[in-house]
């Protein structure tokens, strides 16, 4: 499987879960909440086990890259899935990078106003009867 990433703001860490296994092993768990920005905003809770990833170093609203994998797994009938997170890091280029992004969507925004009246008047002109169904 190819590896997923996904870029967002930390907004929530959730209580650190702990505890020993069946064969003896002690485990450590814990969940964090990432919110995706997007035309619409999304928050997904990616899970960290053991201590692969030190979430210590993190602060709510940092802006964080992801990298995790998905796990499926059924339970009594229903099916869950789980978005295990493998790395964590600040994203350097991104974060510079994200505040020139946003400038040339606002450039392309403003310029796309004056002509925007007139193409939602001219779609049912040229093509009012062309409905796919």
């Amino acid at each position: 499987m190819a590896a997923l990433e996904v870029e967002g703001k930390i907004v929530q860490f959730l209580e650190k879960r702990s505890g020993v296994s069946a064969s003896g092993n002690q485990w450590t768990s814990q969940d964090f909440v990432i919110e995706i920005p997007g035309q619409y905003v999304s928050n997904a809770v990616f899970n960290v086990y053991g201590d692969r990833v030190q979430l210590d170093q993190f602060q709510i609203g940092e802006y964080v890259k992801v990298s995790f994998d998905i796990r499926g797994r059924e339970y009594q009938g229903k099916w869950y899935n789980t978005l295990n997170c493998w790395k964590i890091e600040r994203p350097q280029a991104a974060a510079s990078a994200q505040p020139q992004a946003a400038a040339p969507q606002a450039a392309p925004a403003q310029a796309a106003a004056p002509t925007a009246p007139t193409g939602p008047a001219e779609q049912p002109q040229q093509g009012g009867d062309d409905l796919p169904f």
